[in-house]
């Protein structure tokens, strides 16, 4: 049955929460959530779903998700923003509000900025593409049947009603599946910055970002 593609809605938060927490874990055991949250994979889960439901309306919300449905179940998804709109600065607002919410103390807090400052450290630099594409996962049951190609499609042409120009998208060095997927799609490789700390933290010595005009 071919895929249904839609909005991400209020009750997709726990699947959109396995998504996000499997696109940043990538090819990986663990990833950059892992870090931030500190937390098992119940724990992890519960505060991307939180996240997804969060004011401010970060990338991270799900109506920033564009969803997959194969036989009307969530299989595949991604998310879009526009960077002149707030980008990072936003998800960093709403994951106060979580943090917040769940009564974090000023040492789980501190512990948790102290975990993933070497990876903020290798984020590469704003090379002025206005269309961002994150967050791309799939199932495990759904794999291999071209949806997150689906979802890029519907994302680029989202970017192009919306004005923008130039869209990227950035995974880890090393996630070959995810990057022959983007160059099918019509991205090419832009730029890679690789940082020592990042290997012993995660097993990725960095991190790619491919681009494509719109």
């Amino acid at each position: 049955m071919s895929a249904v593609v839609r909005r991400g809605r209020r009750d997709d938060a726990q699947f959109l929460a396995e998504v996000m927490l499997s696109a940043s874990r990538a090819h990986l055991c663990r990833g950059v959530w892992d870090l931030i949250i500190g937390a098992d994979d119940s724990g992890c889960l519960n505060y991307l779903a939180m996240l997804a439901l969060t004011e401010p309306r970060s990338l991270c919300h799900h109506e920033s998700f564009w969803v997959a449905e194969i036989d009307g179940g969530p299989a595949a998804a991604l998310c879009t923003f526009d960077t002149r709109a707030g980008g990072w600065a936003t998800v960093a607002s709403a994951m106060s509000n979580v943090e917040r919410e769940l009564v974090w103390t000023e040492a789980e807090l501190a512990a948790s900025r102290e975990r993933v400052s070497p990876v903020w450290a290798c984020f590469l630099p704003e090379i002025g593409a206005d269309w961002s594409i994150e967050n791309v996962g799939t199932l495990p049951e759904y794999r291999g049947r071209g949806l997150a190609s689906v979802l890029i499609d519907r994302a680029l042409k989202e970017g192009k009603e919306c004005g923008c120009k130039l869209a990227q998208i950035t995974t880890f060095v090393g996630n070959d599946t995810a990057q022959s997927v983007y160059k099918r799609a019509g991205f090419r490789f832009s730029d890679e910055k690789r940082c020592g700390e990042m290997t012993s933290l995660l097993g990725a010595t960095g991190f790619v970002r491919f681009t494509r005009e719109l």
